[in-house]
């Protein structure tokens, strides 16, 4: 089974959308193809959700830089020594002056392993073909694999965006290319940001944790209602 194709089916990539103009929000959110400014969640209200989902599929997104989410972050852990994985854009990151990494999947010159490369180039057909955009990697995006850039780094807390966890034999869903979350949680803190349908095969979600619902989430996921937070305490 294709698991690179199954995660952009589950993680929402595959909604069907009706057309609609967007070229309104796009000036008010956007910086450039890719990469979106740090707004608050307010300036989407007056926009459809399906307006939100045309932009975050055009530009590769899956979870919008609000000031609002920025601000929780700041709260609940920028005061200690803090990492993004998976950052994408950096957007984020940049804002709120941290280190930002990624292992870079979606770029045209990532070089899986030989036994991986055959279905990571049927995973980007996969994306081209549901007419998904490929993140734009930001220039402050170290370009280091996740639990890599953790044992380099040795932050406190690291946190990441609508992170797919790495496929194993046995899941539901997940991604070969993903991130090995159960190994994250034993080296720091972890908190992720995502929607309660579109991660709910997390495999740590079976681990003792926090979950938390913050006014101001915007994702690509269709029900906004189910946006949250988890956070999982370092386990030794």
């Amino acid at each position: 089974m294709n698991h690179v194709f199954m995660n952009a089916v589950l993680s929402g990539n595959a909604t069907a959308m009706r057309h609609e103009d967007i070229s309104e929000l796009e000036s008010l959110v956007m910086e450039s193809h890719g990469i979106p400014k740090v707004v608050s969640a307010e300036v989407f209200a007056p926009f459809s959700d399906n307006q939100r989902m045309i932009l975050m599929v055009k530009h590769g997104l899956y979870v919008f830089p609000t000031t609002e989410l920025a601000g929780w972050l700041i709260g609940e852990c920028c005061w200690q020594p803090v990492i993004e994985i998976g950052a994408g854009n950096g957007a984020l990151a940049k804002h709120l002056g941290i280190r930002a990494t990624d292992n870079y999947s979606q770029a045209p010159d990532y070089r899986p392993e030989p036994k991986l490369q055959q279905l990571w180039l049927q995973g980007q057909q996969a994306m081209r073909q549901m007419g998904q955009a490929f993140v734009t990697y930001g220039d402050n995006v170290e370009r280091r694999e996740a639990m890599d850039a953790v044992i380099k780094h040795k932050p406190e807390v690291v946190y990441g965006l609508f992170i797919t966890h790495k496929y194993r034999s046995g899941d539901q869903d997940g991604n070969v290319f993903g991130v090995e979350e159960d190994k994250i949680i034993r080296r720091a803190d972890y908190i992720m940001v995502g929607n309660a349908k579109t991660h709910r095969n997390k495999r740590i979600l079976a681990l003792p944790h926090e979950e938390y619902r913050v006014p101001g989430l915007v994702t690509r996921s269709a029900d906004q209602e189910l946006n949250r937070i988890w956070k999982w305490k370092k386990t030794r």
